[in-house]
């Protein structure tokens, strides 16, 4: 990517940065109910009601929580534009394994999308891990990380409400990945969730800082060197584009350095969903 033509998803990127997304404050509770094609669909950003229609879905009473589990898709829509370019970008979803008192299995999901938090509940697990507001989810499904919990659904809606992630809008720290650690990192007993490598993390910060540090040093030596007419104009820009470059790269690795390391090895497919 040239300083000269640069990619308008990084402006799209930039004001994703700023959390001037689409985000409504809504929690979506999506209860999916046997025998009905489509499910109940509770969008709401009142406390009192997130509770009350969480409640409702996990049939009045507060589940036991054995175990929890992360998994990833690729981005779509929006985000998948703004930023496919960067590989540890995808969107992670939590899936909880729950059972009654009375010993029947139900299947919870929580994440966040960039208008808002949805949260899934069904007897069937296939309908949380499959599917987002009764559409099939779409790309591929990778498990990263599972644990044992010894949680109930009561006491991740007290963590949720006392954390108000409903008021934390998507943006480019807040996101899908930093949501579901959260809430894993809540419920698991022995395990924290951990998203990104730090290598990998230090190397797409330098990168993004590199070209937004080109694009913006550029600008402001072409509007500089124009004082000394045209020939101060082109040697302006080039050498902001340069000393940009570089101040851009430092900042980035270093934001980038701070993503957090990946210490669990991606368990195989088949061995995560016997878990």
């Amino acid at each position: 990517m040239s300083s000269s033509s640069p990619d308008i998803s990084l402006f799209a990127l930039l004001r994703l940065s700023q959390g001037s997304g689409e985000w409504s404050h809504d929690v979506c509770i999506i209860e999916y109910e046997e025998g009905k094609n489509k499910p109940f669909i509770l969008h709401t950003d009142d406390h009192d009601l997130i509770s009350v229609g969480f409640r409702k879905a996990c049939s009045k009473e507060a589940l036991k929580i054995s175990k929890v589990r992360v998994y990833k898709t690729p981005l779509q829509g929006k985000l998948k534009e703004l930023l496919e370019k960067f590989p540890i970008a995808y969107h992670a979803y939590v899936v909880l394994e729950c059972c009654t008192s009375s010993g029947e299995k139900k299947w919870i999901s929580l994440e966040k999308n960039i208008g808002g938090i949805c949260i899934q509940v069904s007897d069937s697990r296939d309908d949380v891990l499959l599917k987002l507001m009764g559409e099939e989810r779409k790309g591929t499904r990778e498990g990263l990380i599972s644990d044992e919990s010894d949680k109930t659904t009561e006491d991740l809606i007290k963590f949720f409400l006392k954390n108000k992630f409903n008021t934390q809008p998507y943006d480019i720290t807040n996101h899908s990945k930093k949501f579901a650690k959260d809430v894993f990192d809540f419920v698991a007993v022995t395990k924290k969730y951990e998203y990104e490598d730090q290598e990998e993390a230090a190397r797409v910060g330098a990168g993004a800082g590199a070209v937004l540090g080109a694009l913006l040093g550029a600008v402001l030596g072409a509007v500089l060197g124009a004082v000394g007419g045209p020939m101060g104009a082109v040697a302006g820009g080039t050498a902001g584009s340069v000393a940009g470059s570089s101040v851009g790269a430092v900042k980035g690795a270093q934001m980038g350095a701070h993503a957090g390391t990946r210490d669990n090895e991606i368990e195989r497919q088949s061995k995560f969903e016997r878990q």
